[in-house]
């Protein structure tokens, strides 16, 4: 590959790959979510939750943008003077290594341990796999007789992105949430209203959960509520209470642009028909909605409606028809947007009292003390 053809390729891709990681971090910094990565997608689940950053507040996609600046440096000035070009050719295949390292490590993130995939996320890492893939060709073939110094420096930046990952994991930040207070009265929901998840002791202080089925961070914080219950000691009793953030039956929700939770309307009628008809058997099927927390696992709307049909036969129609479901519609919706404000319309929701919390955590000690502490309940 010819210098200039090399620095025709690798420019655009590295000022492409620059302009994405600077927008990300300009929507990390300001607050301002990235279009198409509403509350609950997966999207922002991987962004806005606590492995979008290292040292337990900079963004990753600050030093995405320094590694893409360099790169463009490099290149630049290659091919200006002899002795220049070769610790440029060192240091290229070293930043080319960083970037495959660190797409390994955050793909892998999304896959094994977010359960939910980012596309500026991997649309960035492609890229940078790519140029990644374009200086080591062009390095092997600037100094075919360097000894694979190329190879040893591309490994040298795996495993600098190697250190990276582990600098995250342990200063990641332990929890990310929003929390905040209301002074007008909210509604309350009593047994019978909606499913109730107890732990042993019947008078532990009473949660009340808003949630979406098609909310990515919602089906995660479902995958530990048990273990919530249980490192709580009995301490509470939650409250489960679905609420469609669809502009199409849901007022609070502005209308206009996308509907990404256009399909939430039917599946919260489906789960509350089912619940209100059959509630021995809302417990898995509410489970099949929810999923394992995996962004993969979601149902569709339709979907949700053959599993309904399927437990409850003819009486599928005039279970839907309950005039229950209308009226809870209108009350957990009530209770939404007394809760929510600019900025602050997230789920999924823990509400006690006048006090409201949106965490973003996996973990149940975590969410234990961010419920504890947030929401002013003694230990």
């Amino acid at each position: 590959m010819e210098l200039r053809q090399f620095k025709a390729i690798l420019l655009p891709l590295c000022t492409a790959c620059l302009l994405l990681a600077l927008w990300m971090l300009f929507h990390s910094l300001t607050g301002v979510r990235l279009a198409g990565c509403g509350t609950g997608s997966a999207c922002d689940s991987v962004t806005g939750g606590p492995w979008g950053y290292i040292f337990g507040g900079i963004p990753v996609s600050l030093p995405a943008a320094v590694a893409y600046l360099l790169l463009i440096i490099c290149v630049l000035f290659l091919g200006s003077d002899r002795s220049l070009d070769r610790l440029l050719w060192i240091l290229l295949p070293l930043l080319g290594g960083c970037l495959a390292g660190a797409a390994l490590w955050f793909c892998g993130l999304q896959l094994f341990v977010l359960h939910a995939f980012c596309k500026y996320c991997t649309l960035l890492h492609g890229l940078g796999c790519a140029a990644a893939v374009i200086i080591l060709i062009a390095a092997h073939r600037s100094a075919p007789k360097a000894n694979g110094r190329p190879f040893i420096g591309f490994a040298a930046g795996v495993a600098a992105a190697a250190v990276f990952a582990l600098v995250q994991a342990h200063t990641r930040p332990d929890a990310v949430y929003d929390s905040g207070r209301t002074e007008v009265l909210l509604p309350a929901f009593e047994e019978g209203e909606v499913p109730v998840l107890a732990g042993d002791s019947p008078t532990g202080e009473s949660l009340t959960l808003l949630f979406d089925f098609q909310c990515n961070h919602c089906r995660r914080l479902h995958r530990i509520l048990p273990e919530l219950l249980e490192r709580s000691g009995g301490q509470f009793r939650i409250f489960l209470c679905p609420v469609p953030l669809s502009s199409a039956c849901n007022p609070y929700i502005p209308a206009g642009g996308t509907d990404r939770f256009a399909g939430s309307c039917q599946l919260t009628r489906c789960a509350l028909a089912v619940w209100y008809a059959r509630p021995e058997a809302y417990a898995a099927y509410w489970d099949d909605l929810l999923g394992s927390g995996d962004e993969r696992a979601a149902i569709s709307p339709d979907d949700a409606l053959k599993r309904a049909q399927e437990l409850l036969g003819d009486g599928l129609e005039a279970a839907l028809a309950d005039p229950r479901i209308d009226a809870y519609l209108r009350k957990v919706e009530e209770l939404f947007g007394r809760t929510s404000s600019a900025g602050s319309g997230g789920v999924p929701r823990l509400i006690l009292g006048q006090r409201w919390l949106v965490p973003e955590t996996d973990d149940a000690d975590e969410l234990l003390q961010l419920i504890r502490t947030e929401l002013s309940i003694p230990q």
